[in-house]
């Protein structure tokens, strides 16, 4: 089918008449080219666009889980109109926490001594008592003065960048930063430049130009601790000798390598250069399996921070229960070291039975596995055999990721048992062969 710009948004096109000519030729980093200035008229476009390839199950987001989050899982199936049971390998529920007894424990206790949240901002309703104590055991657990607990991870990035970043001041961040970043970048109007963290000359060379500008100047460094879309683990060692070098502040984003790396502490504590931080942000989100961000470093900026970042005073406190659900789990962390061996040692063994079936992938030290399509023509008509196979992982495709670069990324958790494992790899094994035929 021609896919030129009139194909979109012309009178005669109806891709409802087409449910399967596109389903691998469309994605929303095209689909905004073709977006004007109506919203009545954008908002038609998507549906028309969108909508067959979801009824056809080629469009595999916001899926309905029915269940608690764990190795296996109920699915509501919207094309069968029924659950079904299957092998979640797409939860960054790391270290099993989602369903822990212990955890559970912990947040039904949260709940009745202190109800459910606090119904109101920090800064004027007050910090409750269990969010006090997550900032002081976060920043200790991070090796850092102090901390602050925010309800989102998104909010912790918007938080450092528009309050600790001057009109002067220049940030340099690596081309596959979060979005929550971009964003902190864009809403604060600040001045920021892109490196590659595969080509660290190119970080050092900004350095150099704006050094030479300008010897005082405040210059940020942003970067991930690991990488989420392919799970690599970020070279900080390196990144922190050029930011001392410089004179520039290192902030990681350690989302995914908090209760994973460094004994579960981190991606700085993995490399041992807690110390060369500015800050560390992470979220509460993936290994922590509830929801929340954090910031951690000295007290005198986690202060400043406090009382100018607007994400952080313009919302509610985080709730007891959430605040009691991460206590637990850094508790967790601390005394069970066998929870994060076993996230590694079932990745290896990941890792290790797609080698053995042929199937590419990249080989991180991470809990995130990608894992590439024998062909990309066909890669969300993979993706729905993959899913009525019943195996759950994440596709990945533009524009989270460059075009003819999708993959399928495979989250592994400590819950996860070797059997499990192995009946991942045969599914793909099989869908993988289907398609190569």
């Amino acid at each position: 089918m021609d896919l030129e710009k009139a194909s979109f948004i012309g009178e005669n096109f109806d891709i409802a008449d087409v449910p399967v000519a596109l389903p691998n030729q469309v994605h929303l980093m095209n689909l905004r080219d073709y977006l004007g200035p109506n919203i009545e008229e954008n908002v038609e476009t998507f549906e028309q666009v969108f909508r067959p390839l979801h009824r056809e199950g080629y469009l595999l987001y916001h899926r309905r889980v029915s269940s608690a989050m764990g190795p296996r899982v109920s699915v509501f199936d919207h094309l069968k109109n029924r659950h079904q049971e299957m092998l979640m390998f797409g939860s960054n529920n790391y270290l099993g926490f989602a369903n822990d007894p212990q955890i559970k424990a912990a947040v039904s206790a949260a709940i009745q001594e202190y109800g459910v949240g606090m119904a109101g901002p920090m800064i004027l309703n007050g910090s409750g008592d269990l969010q006090k104590i997550l900032e002081q055991e976060i920043a200790r657990f991070k090796g850092k003065e102090d901390a602050v607990v925010l309800p989102t991870g998104y909010q912790a990035n918007l938080a450092w960048v528009n309050s600790l970043l001057s009109d002067d001041a220049v940030l340099l961040y690596d081309e596959a930063s979060h979005a929550s970043l971009i964003d902190g970048i864009r809403l604060g109007r600040k001045k920021a430049f892109r490196f590659s963290e595969q080509n660290l000359n190119s970080l050092e060379d900004l350095f150099k130009k704006f050094r030479f500008r300008d010897s005082r100047r405040d210059i940020f460094v942003s970067v991930q601790g690991v990488f989420s879309m392919s799970g690599e683990i970020s070279n900080l060692k390196e990144i922190s000798y050029i930011c001392e070098k410089y004179r520039g502040f290192l902030v990681v984003d350690d989302a995914h390598g908090t209760g994973v790396l460094g004994g579960g502490k981190g991606t700085a504590e993995h490399f041992g250069i807690v110390d060369k931080l500015k800050l560390t942000m992470g979220t509460f989100s993936k290994a922590f399996a509830v929801t929340g961000g954090f910031l951690a470093g000295d007290a005198k900026t986690i202060n400043f921070i406090r009382f100018f970042a607007r994400s952080y005073f313009f919302t509610a406190s985080l709730p007891p229960m959430v605040c009691a659900a991460v206590l637990k789990g850094v508790d967790i962390i601390r005394n069970q070291p066998e929870r994060v061996a076993k996230v590694h040692a079932n990745a290896s063994y990941l890792r290790e039975r797609l080698k053995l079936a042929g199937i590419r992938h990249t080989n991180t030290g991470s809990a995130i596995v990608p894992i590439f399509p024998p062909v990309i023509g066909k890669f969300r008509e993979i993706a729905r055999e993959i899913h009525e196979q019943n195996l759950f992982v994440n596709p990945i495709e533009p524009p989270a990721v460059p075009v003819g670069n999708e993959r399928f990324r495979m989250s592994v958790m400590a819950t996860h048992s070797t059997g499990d494992v192995d009946a991942a790899v045969e599914i793909l094994q099989r869908v993988f062969k289907k398609f190569n035929a």
